[in-house]
């Protein structure tokens, strides 16, 4: 089975609950321009943990505590589930990065 990705807001979705059928992991790519941070504002949270690779770039992420974490190539990070965060890029070209949620339970 070949599932093509959806475009959603700066992010490109590989799976989510719509299109395969394992509804615990949601998987994706973003691209963060310099200069950009996502979310614009506040902080996300989510209700699974959130795993992410960097591909290219640098990108930091910035936890609710103030700990500020710098993702570079071939970094991975994990971000628990409910713990706020803000992902930004502070680079002078674009920071691609991989990511999944993923419910524990």
């Amino acid at each position: 089975m070949i599932i093509k990705p959806t475009l959603a807001e700066k992010m490109n979705i590989f799976f989510d609950k719509e299109n395969q059928p394992n509804d615990r992991v949601t998987m994706g790519l973003i691209t963060l321009q310099p200069g950009e941070k996502n979310p614009a504002e506040g902080f996300a949270r989510h209700d699974q943990d959130e795993y992410s690779y960097i591909i290219s770039g640098t990108a930091h992420t910035i936890l609710e505590d103030g700990q500020d974490l710098l993702g570079k190539p071939g970094d991975a990070q994990l971000i628990e589930k409910g713990e706020g965060h803000i992902n930004y890029n502070d680079g002078d070209e674009p920071a691609v990065v991989v990511w999944m949620l993923v419910d524990r339970d």
